[in-house]
């Protein structure tokens, strides 16, 4: 896996070996946005777990930088998440998009997460240098559908669990040393839209920079 890691002062390129994907769900900080989410869920037949958060591990292979993925049906979205890469005891901090199969989800959730690939920028920050303003950190994702762009979703990075709650939940499970974990989404805005492209950002206004993500979708016929 081949990163880079951009410091107030410098950028340097990192390649490790990835160990595990793990990506947590139903992570909200607050229960009634992570209720929220739960009901959109839930509106479309999903069946949602009885205690929250919750690990699902992936096949680190679904990591994909490409700015183009292929799906099967019409019914798969991106969701956007800050994410924390664990390396050598240190965390860093990046976005990527959790895209999901909507139709298999309501069949299972780990399932639907392990069908699609997960796009993800190859920008992190190093995560001392944001600690003290990082729940001020943004989120943000935009689809285009139809032709037209549109709002998905906006939040906070404090909008969701802690950075040392996942830390401290995900280590009673599994060794999360050098590990990418997608920590979670924040709310959409007008429930699940299926675009032709999306796009995320993780946005630090305070230090006057972004991560962005963009990618096309495409649709494998099924058959």
């Amino acid at each position: 896996m081949n990163i880079t890691i951009e410091t107030l002062n410098s950028t340097k390129s990192l390649d490790l070996q990835l160990n595990h994907l793990l990506v947590v769900g139903f992570a909200g900080k607050d229960i009634d946005k992570t209720m929220e989410h739960i009901r959109e869920l839930e509106e479309e037949g999903i069946k949602c777990p009885k205690s929250v958060p919750v690990l699902y591990q992936c096949s680190k292979e679904l990591l994909t930088t490409s700015d183009n993925i292929e799906v099967i049906g019409n019914k798969t979205s991106g969701e956007v998440e800050y994410l924390i890469l664990v390396h050598e005891g240190n965390y860093y901090i990046g976005v990527g998009s959790d895209h999901t199969d909507r139709e298999l989800e309501a069949v299972s959730i780990h399932k639907s997460k392990q069908l699609c690939l997960k796009p993800f920028a190859t920008t992190f920050w190093p995560y001392e240098e944001i600690k003290n303003h990082f729940d001020n950190i943004k989120l943000k994702s935009t689809q285009i559908l139809n032709g037209q762009t549109i709002d998905y979703q906006q939040g906070l990075t404090s909008d969701l669990l802690s950075l040392d709650t996942i830390i401290n939940t995900l280590k009673k499970e599994i060794d999360i040393e050098n590990s990418l974990i997608f920590t979670g989404t924040v709310p959409l805005k007008n429930g699940f839209q299926y675009g032709e492209a999306f796009s995320c950002q993780l946005i630090d206004e305070k230090l006057n920079r972004t991560i962005n993500l963009n990618y096309k979708i495409q649709i494998i016929n099924e058959h």
